[in-house]
């Protein structure tokens, strides 16, 4: 045999080789894909005295932000993966339209600027949190919605692709571990036999918890006695307003005022200040002297206490911080996640 069929033997075998590697790559991704729930819950992750632990198993401060590690690397790894998957399309259009990919990347991305009018309408909603005149910080605020319209259109592209068939991510996020936080005696709507129980964790001062309160009611409104949500606090603001505003929350409370307390504070978001709570009282018209009462008693600021410890040791680290079931909410967008999660539990 000469040298050169030797080197085509070679390159056949490398090829060979590299294809079989590849589809059992394939293969191993596949499967992985394709483990149910139930299947990925029984891993066993470390052995003890002769037991296996899986992740439900563990002591909840181990666990959580085991599973927050885990799931920190899950969108890292989506992120990439998106990205190629822009890229291919990028490719695609190039060589149909015969111009360069960063061109046709450019095109299938593009957006148009903010308004003025955006940018007034973002600076009224935040002027509260961003403390500097609005000519200071115009520059920073187009900036920032900017690269939101870019990234809503990446959404948008490959949300298109997946609801034609054309894009699928093959990774399955991690799933959290199965949690018990004791409700009891916070404010719950919704049905008491209700199959869906949502727990939240919130921030009066958190713009998100604002989105997620309209999401969760708009779910309620929908779903109706299928689903029980319960609010708790976590205070996590370093103004201490949101502190005082929850333990207004739980005067109101007293008073059966509780969820109509809690919606006018995130209607009122951008204007809560230390005395919110004895406004936001007042145009409820709750019994003062009650509430004024309630406001001092030790209890009170010992209720918010107690639900912000819950959330400490569960290893939540940002608000809100939503359980659906006993299992951590995780999202690129809070109502996809919230919806998606209620639908397939129901």
């Amino acid at each position: 045999m000469n040298e050169n069929q030797r080197q085509q033997n070679r390159s056949k075998f490398t090829f060979a080789f590299a294809a079989f590697a590849l589809g059992m790559l394939i293969s191993a991704t596949i499967m992985n894909a394709a483990k149910t729930p139930s299947e990925e819950q029984t891993d066993a992750l470390i052995s003890f005295k002769g037991s296996d632990f899986t992740l439900s198993d563990l002591p909840t401060s181990v666990a959580m932000p085991y599973y927050e590690m885990e799931h920190e690397h899950f969108e890292k790894q989506r992120a990439f993966l998106e990205e190629a998957a822009l890229q291919l399309v990028a490719a695609e259009q190039a060589k149909k339209e015969n111009i360069s990919e960063e061109a046709a990347r450019e095109k299938l991305l593009a957006v148009s600027p903010p308004s003025e009018e955006d940018v007034n309408r973002f600076f009224e909603a935040n002027k509260e949190r961003i403390s500097k005149p609005l000519y200071e910080i115009k520059d920073d605020i187009t900036q920032y919605l900017m690269q939101q319209k870019v990234r809503e259109k990446r959404f948008s592209v490959l949300g298109e692709l997946e609801s034609k068939g054309e894009f699928a991510l093959l990774i399955r996020p991690p799933k959290s571990p199965a949690v018990t936080i004791e409700t009891e005696g916070y404010p719950t709507t919704g049905g008491a036999n209700a199959k869906v129980k949502i727990v939240e964790f919130a921030d009066y001062q958190c713009p998100h918890c604002k989105d997620a309160s309209h999401t969760l009611h708009k779910l309620l409104k929908e779903y109706g006695d299928q689903i029980q949500l319960t609010y708790m606090d976590f205070p996590i603001n370093r103004s201490g307003i949101s502190r005082k505003v929850a333990e207004g929350a739980v005067c109101a409370d007293q008073q059966n005022k509780f969820w109509q307390y809690n919606n006018l504070a995130f209607e009122k978001q951008a204007q809560l200040t230390n005395n919110s709570p004895t406004e936001l009282a007042a145009e409820l018209q709750l019994d003062s002297e009650k509430f004024q009462a309630c406001l001092s008693d030790e209890s009170t600021a010992q209720k918010v206490k107690k639900s912000e410890l819950q959330a400490i040791n569960l290893g939540i680290r940002g608000t809100p911080a939503i359980f659906v079931n006993g299992r951590k909410l995780e999202g690129h967008e809070i109502e996809q996640a919230l919806t998606r999660a209620v639908k397939e539990l129901l």
